[in-house]
């Protein structure tokens, strides 16, 4: 046999046995190709079917069951995770927002003074009115009582964007 045709068997040769292996490789074993999506399966069979009607009857007759029903946010969740978008974090007394600063590694937002205070100001504090002053980019918001007197501050420290950085109830 001549060079050439002694390189061109061997070539064929290495390609065969790198196809043979490769195929032994990614087709494993008949389970593994029987093996389907985790949530498809018999829908219909009769011992199914029978468990969820008796898991539905247990629920339903036992009022303080412990099941995940959804509920509506509340309106602490909905400053935090809607207005906020979860960027901010809350430090809670008695109930009552003290402070929300903005958590590690996260941009802080735009927020309008007034519409914060308008719509969340009462999970700081009980307030009827309220005033608004603006010292060095920082808003001062002065919570008033019905007869005029102040009950507390809110301070919100803003970057040199105006973006919020620190809300603190005082």
């Amino acid at each position: 046999m001549s060079q050439k045709q002694i390189t061109l068997f061997s070539l064929l040769a290495v390609v065969a046995c790198a196809v043979a292996l490769n195929e032994l490789i990614v087709s494993g074993t008949d389970e593994d190709k029987n093996r389907g999506v985790a949530s498809f399966g018999e829908r219909f069979e009769p011992q199914q079917i029978k468990w969820e009607q008796e898991l539905a009857r247990t629920v339903s007759a036992t009022p303080n069951s412990k099941t995940l029903l959804a509920k509506k946010p509340n309106l602490q969740d909905r400053l935090l995770f809607e207005v906020f978008k979860g960027h901010y974090e809350a430090k809670l007394t008695e109930g009552r927002i003290q402070k929300i600063f903005l958590a590690k590694d996260q941009i802080p937002l735009k927020l309008a003074t007034k519409e914060l205070v308008e719509n969340y100001g009462s999970l700081m504090k009980n307030f009827v009115g309220y005033e608004v002053t603006t010292q060095g980019g920082n808003d001062l918001v002065s919570l008033k009582n019905p007869a005029g007197d102040k009950v507390g501050t809110i301070i919100i420290r803003r970057d040199d964007e105006g973006r919020v950085l620190e809300i603190e109830s005082q």
